[in-house]
């Protein structure tokens, strides 16, 4: 993991510093990714960047930038004291927690965009785990709060990210109830494929760095029910799984179709 303190200039002989900084200017600002809470229509509002270029710029200014190298990096760990809060700004995060028995469900997997580590009663939840290669905005809680107060139209756009992020869990709940697994499976795919930053729609072509254990742990299944699933998908001539981390999607509208098929008994 390299660390990169952004509210701070670096001194001229501090290296390990200075050359992320010389990428600065190819950086993507904090975002929040929502769906709108007010736009009505039939065809569901585009999921879009909450934050105007002044709350960007006030963020980025209590901000430190958190680069990791590789995947199953720790960002924090469920109960321990939550003195930041993280805006995911490449890569994915695995959020999971821990059941009594030591069973770990894995509860979301966020991408660019999206907050980590709100508190509760001071504590982390969930633990956050880095998925691939990921970058984050670490920002004091403190801070943070201070700037909501100063800021009512940004309270808000955190209001509507919450809430969006509260219906995608009530969605999480709904699949694995009532969802076969290939269902399953075929909504977390359609989930990526809605992320630029993951699919190519010109070629089709799927980067899913999401490993099979952890699929499992999403889906509530095992790894070999996750391979078959795939496999499933395979021979409806949905997907084609070109190595473990890159999915030809041959017909996104028919794997979407696969959501209206039998569901679960």
């Amino acid at each position: 993991m390299r660390e990169v303190d952004r509210t701070m200039p670096p001194s001229s002989g501090d290296v390990s510093v200075k050359a992320p900084l010389q990428r600065r200017s190819r950086e993507r600002p904090p975002e929040i990714k929502a769906r709108p809470l007010d736009e009505r229509g039939k065809i569901p509002a585009p999921i879009t960047n909450l934050l105007t270029r002044s709350q960007q710029a006030k963020i980025r200014l209590i901000s430190t930038i958190l680069e990791y190298q590789r995947g199953s990096i720790t960002i924090f760990s469920e109960g321990e004291d939550a003195h930041f809060v993280y805006f995911v700004n490449a890569g994915v995060v695995r959020i999971s927690r821990c059941a009594a028995g030591g069973r770990r469900q894995v509860m979301a997997f966020m991408m660019p965009g999206d907050l980590v580590g709100l508190p509760d009663s001071g504590m982390y939840l969930n633990s956050a785990v880095t998925i691939c290669p990921s970058t984050v905005y670490r920002i004091p809680w403190q801070q943070l709060r201070a700037l909501l107060l100063k800021e009512p139209e940004l309270q808000l756009n955190l209001l509507v990210k919450v809430a969006f992020d509260f219906r995608q869990a009530q969605r999480q709940i709904l699949m694995l109830g009532q969802q076969n697994i290939i269902q399953r499976l075929a909504s977390l795919l359609i989930d990526f494929i809605q992320h630029l930053e993951f699919y190519d729609p010109e070629k089709r072509l799927l980067s899913f760095p999401i490993s099979r254990p952890d699929v499992g742990d999403y889906l509530g299944c095992a790894p070999e029910t996750v391979a078959r699933a795939f496999a499933r998908l395979e021979g409806l001539g949905l997907i084609n799984r070109i190595s473990s981390r890159l999915i030809q999607i041959n017909n996104p509208q028919a794997l979407r179709g696969v959501l209206t098929g039998r569901r679960r008994t």
